[in-house]
């Protein structure tokens, strides 16, 4: 299945990559390999989440935040290789990070919310 058919499947339109909001660049190309920076969960309409999970937000919140980062690493990607997804053969390594307070245990249950869109 192309990267295409996975997004039509998971209903998910890809925005236009957000502008970086630091003194940083947004990816970097060399020889066969991209890599690109942290991205926030800041959605189409400039709406970051913020919070803290276990005090501010929910699990499914976090989850929300954490595919919406997961889309603009995917725009990011699109955005480098001229529109063109199919030129991506992997992905090598996801980082996340989440904010959370110091009793909260589940961690990987949002960052796999962000690895099922970019391991589908």
């Amino acid at each position: 299945m192309s990267v295409y058919e996975n997004l039509e499947k998971l209903n998910l339109e890809i925005p236009k990559a957000p502008d970086p909001v630091g003194a940083y660049i947004a990816y970097k190309k060399t020889a066969n390999l991209l890599f690109i920076s942290g991205q926030i969960s800041i959605d189409s309409n400039g709406k970051i989440t913020k919070g803290k999970l276990e005090k501010d937000l929910t699990i499914e919140q976090g989850q929300t935040a954490a595919k919406l980062c997961a889309i603009n690493i995917i725009a990011q990607a699109k955005k480098a290789c001229n529109e063109r997804l199919e030129n991506i053969a992997n992905c090598i390594k996801l980082t996340g990070y989440v904010n959370s307070t110091n009793e909260f245990t589940d961690q990987p249950k949002i960052i796999n919310a962000a690895s099922e869109l970019i391991f589908a």
